[in-house]
């Protein structure tokens, strides 16, 4: 059967609103036990601030050797990082999933090395929760679209990513 847009679809508002329901999975490799909650909780926050809601983003916590092999492996680069993103979807579409989605859009990957969280958070006197919290919202606006390798577009996804993990300026 050919269904030609959403106005020929029937269902319930729960349907509905499951439809739209995002789903973010964070994972861990990493030797050590890492707090997730926090880590979900700010790619939501940012899925949500974006309008991206019917979202599916997935999270991997893991080391520095990882990171560096996959730094390698897709970016040419051999030597870790704090975060790569992974996305799943066209670099020309900037912004939230089509608002007819019958299913979460599958955004993409987020790969976070804790050991180079660690060095960060320690270097910017800051807790490890923070740290990680902060690339993972990083992560999840580089899936969205969000490119830092302008000044301009690393000043933008820093505000972006402080306004979805802290609300506005001077909120308390």
């Amino acid at each position: 059967m050919r269904l030609t847009g959403p106005s020929r679809l029937s269902f319930s508002r729960s349907a509905a609103r499951s439809a739209k329901r995002m789903s973010v999975v964070v994972r861990s490799s990493y030797p050590e036990r890492i707090r997730r909650r926090p880590i979900e909780a700010a790619v939501r926050s940012v899925l949500r601030l974006e309008g991206a809601e019917a979202a599916e983003v997935s999270v991997l916590l893991t080391d520095d050797d990882t990171v560096r092999d996959l730094n390698r492996s897709y970016r040419g680069l051999d030597h870790p990082t704090d975060v790569l993103s992974f996305a799943q979807r066209d670099p020309a579409s900037h912004g939230p999933a089509a608002p007819h989605a019958l299913a979460p859009e599958v955004l993409g990957d987020i790969v976070i090395s804790v050991d180079t969280a660690r060095r960060q958070a320690a270097e910017r006197n800051v807790g490890l929760d923070t740290e990680l919290v902060h690339l993972a919202a990083h992560g999840a606006l580089h899936l969205l679209g969000y490119d830092d390798a302008t000044d301009e577009g690393a000043a933008e996804m820093e505000d972006r990513a402080a306004m979805a993990v802290h609300g506005p300026a001077g909120a308390q």
